[in-house]
């Protein structure tokens, strides 16, 4: 269930990690994945991650009658959003070239401060 929360807010982060191959963007030498490939993913996330938790955290609430099991939900989906973005921060790291990113990319921390706002309860 957390799996299809996390997807509907953020299904681009889901897309670009499954073309990343394996743990490593380089092991397809035939065609490695580029910076302008994920550039785009990136610069979207960084536009819209806060937004995304936001409308997540209201839709939780107002979607389920158990208030604690809503919040459960709410905070697995937001520790996958965690996981998979700390997966795809890596990753741009072993991209050639991905260093041009790092003015684009959310600090981890910053995450987790939404995180840690969002998922308190009452």
């Amino acid at each position: 269930m957390t799996h299809i929360v996390f997807v509907f807010y953020f299904e681009n982060i889901g897309l670009i990690l499954c073309n990343l191959s394996a743990e490593d963007p380089t092991s397809n030498p035939d065609k490695p994945i580029t910076v302008a490939e994920v550039e785009p993913l990136v610069k979207d996330f960084a536009s819209r991650w806060k937004a995304a938790i936001e409308l997540m955290h209201k839709d939780v609430i107002t979607s389920f009658s158990n208030f604690l099991c809503g919040m459960e939900i709410l905070r697995a989906a937001l520790t996958q959003l965690l996981l998979y973005y700390t997966r795809l921060s890596d990753c741009i790291k072993r991209i050639v070239g991905g260093s041009a990113l790092n003015k684009d990319l959310v600090s981890i921390s910053s995450i987790m401060y939404e995180i840690r706002k969002y998922s308190r309860t009452f």
